[in-house]
């Protein structure tokens, strides 16, 4: 088994749904996370004379039950679900292909000079990045609004969210500003149009939240910040129950 479970070659090409494929040259490989479906690499390419930092998710054949065809089976499907919430008009990463092996997908790094990217599916929070809990948050009601409305919007397109889902981009700078994406799309499931899901999507971003706040936010600030979570749901949730009356 090769370390780290990185490339055999240095040059990998991948592809978009349209079938363009682009070659690139990989400079660097560092392995930073890793979970049930595959490893997370924080990546440097190179196209052309241009270097860029992207993330590459290498789905799991070694040591899998399923094996390669499970892993290619993991990275398609995390691939259609990519353009299935893109069509959706949810928010997702700019960049989103599949490599030439059929079980990598290298997608847009949540993260910057300006930035550290936190997902909802890992233990490791702000302070795996030496950085504080957050104190406060400089565009919180703004962000509430947007991360509910993102879960009204993919339960009206029958796209059931869970707690994995979510990325959060949130500021070096102080106060805090925070962000987030749709990342994490292996298990993302489009529904039959029979059940309204709005408030079992309401829930899973409240419950993901929760257990934001509890990695990542200070003590002085968390009562404030989940009341403000439990404000936002409660106006979802009885705006959605209101909505059947008429």
């Amino acid at each position: 088994m090769k370390m780290f479970d990185r490339f055999e070659k240095k040059s990998i090409s991948f592809e978009k749904p349209t079938g363009q494929k682009t070659e690139v040259y990989i400079v660097s490989e560092i392995p930073i996370d890793g979970g049930s479906f595959g490893k997370i690499f924080k990546t440097v390419i190179r196209v052309g004379n241009l270097e860029e930092m992207f993330i590459v998710k290498k789905y799991r054949s070694n040591g899998s039950i399923w094996g390669e065809e499970g892993a290619q089976n993991s990275a398609q499907n995390a691939f259609k679900n990519y353009y299935l919430a893109k069509k959706a008009g949810l928010k997702v990463f700019p960049t989103f292909r599949i490599g030439e092996d059929k079980k990598s997908i290298l997608m847009t790094a949540g993260f910057s000079d300006d930035s550290i990217c936190i997902g909802s599916n890992t233990n490791k929070g702000i302070a795996h990045f030496e950085r504080p809990r957050i104190k406060e948050i400089e565009n919180l009601g703004k962000f509430l609004t947007a991360i509910f409305t993102e879960g009204i919007k993919a339960a009206n397109n029958n796209i059931s969210l869970y707690d994995d889902i979510f990325f959060f981009i949130i500021s070096k700078t102080e106060p805090t500003k925070i962000d987030f994406v749709l990342g994490d799309l292996d298990l993302l499931e489009k529904l039959e149009p029979i059940n309204d899901i709005r408030l079992e999507n309401i829930k899973v971003i409240k419950s993901t939240l929760t257990e934001f706040c509890n990695n990542n936010i200070d003590p002085s600030f968390s009562d404030d910040f989940f009341s403000k979570v439990e404000s936002c749901y409660e106006q979802n949730k009885n705006d959605i129950i209101n909505s059947y009356k008429k």
